[in-house]
């Protein structure tokens, strides 16, 4: 008999120690909402981890089970339609026309009427788990260039969280280190002034501290400043592509933080956001 290596056991001997009070795990999505679907946290590290976790838990569970499952947890993120439905429909046939517009569009409408998928659901299942001191993203150790580089979809969960709380009486915002000074000013007032279209990822992370990333459009660019690069010195248009990519889960959010599309863009966002 062939020896089974020790790794193929790790996650039954660990998965009771990840169990909420219910007996359940948390679908991926819940536990890590800050990972975006397609990130290669998933492939690595505590999110692989937890997807070893997740498909011992689930495994023998019959249709019904695993959607009572879902049920009991936040839904998912529209990234994950396809996902969530396969898992739902686990003998589902691996198809071409399964990755059809019409067919996963079709897929994905009928779970948000189950209330299995949503619009903009990770920032709301993130901000449940927060605690209620702030992390500032200086206390990480990072730059602003390297927070809007690794850490972009984290940094746009704080920003977030920043908008509402500066409308809050008495808001007051900590000093950031030295390291941040080049967003203190605008995390004080809330504004980006003169934004420096070569310094991709530092006008990025001074967007992100101000509260709203604006898109390139309304700087003044055009699609043909568009480099497709995901390097540390990326102009803005790039920067504005990484965050998009990594923030944005679906069309409504789109429309909500970034709005119209001018005529000009409309292919170029159309290409880089494969949003539903």
């Amino acid at each position: 008999m062939t020896p089974v290596s020790n790794d193929f056991f790790y996650p039954r001997r660990g998965l009771r120690d990840h169990l909420d009070a219910n007996g359940d795990l948390a679908p991926p999505w819940v536990k890590f909402p800050t990972y975006e679907r397609g990130t290669i946290g998933w492939r690595m590290g505590a999110g692989e981890d937890w997807l070893s976790y997740w498909w011992v838990f689930v495994e023998g569970l019959d249709h019904e089970s695993r959607f009572a499952l879902l049920r009991r947890h936040r839904p998912a993120p529209v990234t994950w339609a396809d996902w969530v439905y396969r898992f739902l429909y686990p003998a589902a046939k691996d198809e071409d026309d399964e990755y059809e517009d019409a067919v996963l569009a079709e897929r994905t409408a009928w779970l948000r009427a189950e209330g299995l998928v949503a619009s903009d659901v990770a920032y709301h299942t993130w901000l449940l788990q927060q605690p209620t001191a702030v992390e500032w993203p200086w206390e990480q150790g990072r730059t602003p260039e390297d927070a809007a580089r690794y850490w972009t979809r984290n940094f746009w969960f704080w920003s977030r969280r920043m908008v509402g709380m500066r409308g809050e009486a008495g808001w007051k915002p900590l000093v950031a280190t030295p390291s941040w000074e080049g967003c203190a000013e605008t995390l004080r007032t809330g504004q980006v002034h003169s934004p420096d279209v070569r310094a991709g990822l530092l006008t990025l992370a001074r967007m992100l501290a101000a509260g709203r990333v604006a898109p390139p459009w309304e700087l003044g660019l055009t699609p043909a400043d568009f480099a497709d690069t995901f390097d540390d010195d990326m102009s803005y248009t790039d920067a504005f592509r990484l965050w998009g990519i990594c923030a944005l889960d679906d069309r409504e959010q789109f429309d909500q933080f970034v709005g119209d599309v001018p005529a000009a863009w409309e292919h170029w966002v159309a290409e880089q956001f494969q949003l539903h």
